[in-house]
């Protein structure tokens, strides 16, 4: 009898996958709150996954609900989309053209939470409530959390959720260190 792979398993086994992921965004970066070859990544990502999916009306976002198969809260969980208008000079194979790259990292953050989102799928029948991914355009300076909270995004899950969560890439933080704040 095989023996069942342990989450940890699970998420080492798409490290390679979403690395190669990562450098196909991080390839195509896109800037402000119209990004269509990033929705178009997600989009294709997400697919397959059981999830209910929207997209935004007046900018490139995508949310998708996880539901879980016991009552619960929901939580949401977010990562940017967008580049800025800078451009790449790392001379790496997967380096950003047409004058825009992830600097800040928000090619990580999209690879990370469609990580997430598989292997919460995967898992969906021990989740206890709803999870939001929330895919957003528009940080570096476009109110794209705005617009996504004017169209609705909290109330995707039909109910608000508890806890929102969210990360970001930082140069200057010792690998390995992780910095945080008390929230509300």
């Amino acid at each position: 009898m095989a023996e069942t792979p342990s989450f940890e398993d699970e998420a080492r086994a798409l490290r390679e996958p979403l690395r190669a992921l990562r450098r196909e965004l991080h390839a195509g970066a896109e800037v402000g709150l119209v990004l269509p070859e990033t929705q178009r990544i997600v989009l294709r990502e997400l697919e397959g996954l059981g999830l209910e999916v929207a997209v935004g009306k007046r900018l490139s976002s995508v949310t998708a609900v996880l539901r879980g198969v016991r009552p619960g809260p929901a939580v949401l969980l977010r990562a940017d989309m967008d580049g800025l208008p800078i451009a790449e000079a790392t001379g790496l194979p997967f380096a950003a053209g047409g004058g825009a790259m992830h600097a800040c990292g928000h090619d990580l953050h999209m690879a990370g939470l469609l990580g997430a989102a598989r292997l919460l799928a995967a898992h969906r029948e021990n989740l206890e409530g709803d999870v939001v991914f929330m895919f957003q355009p528009g940080e570096e300076g476009h109110g794209g959390g705005r617009i996504m909270l004017e169209e609705g995004v909290l109330d995707a899950a039909g109910e608000r959720p508890v806890a929102a969560y969210a990360v970001h890439v930082d140069c200057m933080t010792p690998r390995g260190l992780l910095v945080s704040r008390a929230g509300r």
